[in-house]
């Protein structure tokens, strides 16, 4: 846990980000949602993923929506915005809350948008408190996922449903690392498709959608090569979050893929009445 952590704890975020907002020429009095995309939807396919996420979920206004892994926020912005609902996050970075806060309130989106740094193992919140759960590429990070998916289940009222965005294994291993959620193999805890979905009905869960984006997945990084050299990297983007051999990462997330050594899952999990 500490070593992940660390991994996920880089100095001084939320000032970082906003010199790269000031360096694109960004007046921070006007800021938006899909200025902050590149930096604050760290996960494949950013923001359309996102969107996608929302409309399947069918979250409405009078929702209040637990983001389990929240990052700095991106997403559970994204999701109050487009959906109307009040939505908590909770991660375990204390510099990924803090950038998370200080960037709702630069947005003044902080009546709706509220975050704890937590365990998605031991979730600060009583049973049966939340209309909704919603967790973005996160658990890959987690070995124990039969108790983040009950602490999920306990959080949920009956017959509410989680949403579920995550990297899974696949046919082969082991995978090429460093990758975007880990420097080597100690910090990355994949479960093939099949081996998760019968965590998630373990913990309890109905599944009511199973898709798999694999091949989505692949097309998003086709385009990379392996890097050589110094990397040419933008004012604001993922680099903030987790160093600057980024694209080192993203081409092994890319060999992964395409050598079927990782997928992904999307999936719509409901707790019964």
């Amino acid at each position: 846990m500490n070593e992940i952590h660390s991994y996920y704890s880089p100095n001084d975020l939320y000032n970082k980000i906003i010199e790269g907002l000031n360096e694109i020429g960004k007046d921070l009095s006007k800021v938006t949602l899909d200025d902050l995309q590149p930096v604050d939807e760290f996960h494949i396919r950013g923001d359309t993923a996102t969107k996608e996420l929302i409309k399947l979920s069918g979250f409405t206004p009078d929702m209040h929506i637990l983001d389990v892994g929240c990052g700095v926020g991106g997403s559970t912005r994204r999701l109050s915005h487009e959906a109307g609902c009040c939505v908590t996050g909770i991660d375990l970075s204390d510099q990924y809350i803090d950038a998370a806060e200080r960037l709702t309130q630069l947005l003044n989106m902080e009546e709706r948008v509220k975050f704890h740094a937590a365990s998605a193992l031991e979730l600060p919140f009583e049973d049966n408190s939340f209309d909704g759960v919603w967790s973005i590429q996160m658990s890959m990070n987690i070995e124990d996922k039969l108790s983040w998916l009950k602490e999920v289940y306990r959080v949920l009222k009956p017959g509410r449903p989680a949403v579920l965005y995550e990297v899974c294994g696949h046919k082969n291993t082991p995978q090429h690392f460093p990758v975007p959620w880990a420097q080597d193999s100690s910090m990355s805890f994949l479960v093939p498709p099949e081996a998760f979905r019968n965590i998630i009905t373990s913990a309890g869960f109905d599944i009511d959608v199973w898709n798999d984006k694999t091949d989505l997945a692949q097309q998003a990084f086709s385009h990379m090569t392996e890097p050589t050299g110094e990397p040419n990297l933008p004012e604001l983007g993922v680099h903030l979050l987790v160093g600057n051999d980024i694209l080192t990462k993203a081409y092994n997330l890319h060999r992964n893929l395409d050598e079927e050594r990782v997928s992904l899952i999307e999936t719509v999990a409901k707790k019964p009445k």
